[in-house]
């Protein structure tokens, strides 16, 4: 199962929601969710888990010694049904420094070759995506990329050059819509469809504004229940899963290294 990395290039969309709401709903026994954000974290705040021991952080000190397994697993929280997050710390600075450590180490691009051969999948929350950080999150930006964005003209202007970029580095490449709530005022939003066919790049999914959905999937742990379930952002998750099961391109195939040319998946 290749690693499904999630990014925004402008503002803060929903990514870290996005990414919590896929992760809960993939059909996997074991998901991993890796806060891979270098403006630091806020899973650990928002699901209510203890701080210190662990985390990204411990990840990181892991890898300054020499001969370390390097795998993310021991160093990840479990959480409800078979949901495992591996929280970065909450500020800028050391999660920067966490990221940085983690990519010398080559422990990021490791990261994407374990998941492509492991039928756990591992998902990762990216946060915004600065410009030089294309090349610095390379290991993780190699197989399934999506781009949450508003599909607002000011979002999706800043879109087109840096999706090529993007492009050079994933195997997958597609977009998830942010609707709803959120949208600048006077500024036009345009259908996945017109979206599609402008950048060239798949929407394969939208993702609601949808406060009850995202409350009852944090009271989860995770793990939306009940009602939850049924609604909005727990649908929308599950056709997102479906949408990029199939996606995917037929057969494990290998992993393209950084700068390695690849293809974006097309409607």
């Amino acid at each position: 199962m290749p690693l499904i990395s999630l990014t925004s290039l402008k503002g803060s969309p929903g990514v870290t929601t996005t990414a919590l709401a896929l992760a809960a709903a993939w059909p996997a026994p074991r998901r991993l969710l890796a806060e891979l954000d270098p403006a630091g974290g806020d899973l650990e705040i928002r699901l209510g888990m203890p701080a210190g021991g662990g985390g990204l952080a411990g990840l990181a000190a892991a890898a300054r010694r020499p001969q370390s397994g390097h795998s993310p697993w021991p160093f990840a929280r479990e959480l409800a049904g078979g949901l495992h997050v591996l929280p970065a710390p909450p500020g800028a600075e050391q999660a920067g420094a966490c990221l940085r450590t983690l990519s010398a180490a080559g422990v990021l691009q490791r990261l994407a070759a374990e998941a492509a051969g492991g039928e756990e999948v591992v998902i990762a929350d990216c946060g915004r995506l600065d410009p030089g950080a294309v090349t610095a999150q390379s290991g993780v930006l190699a197989d399934v990329v999506l781009v949450v964005t508003r599909p607002s003209l000011s979002d999706l202007a800043h879109l087109a050059g840096r999706l090529e970029a993007i492009a050079q580095h994933a195997t997958t490449a597609g977009l998830v819509l942010i609707t709803g709530a959120g949208l600048p005022r006077g500024d036009p939003a345009y259908p996945a469809a017109e979206i599609s066919q402008a950048l060239a790049v798949p929407v394969l999914a939208s993702m609601p504004a949808d406060p009850r959905g995202v409350a009852a999937l944090l009271a989860g742990r995770g793990k939306p229940t009940g009602a939850g379930r049924r609604l909005p952002l727990a649908r929308a998750a599950r056709d997102l899963a479906a949408a990029v099961t199939g996606a995917l391109p037929p057969g494990p195939g290998p992993v393209p290294g950084p700068g390695a040319p690849a293809g974006r998946t097309r409607r």
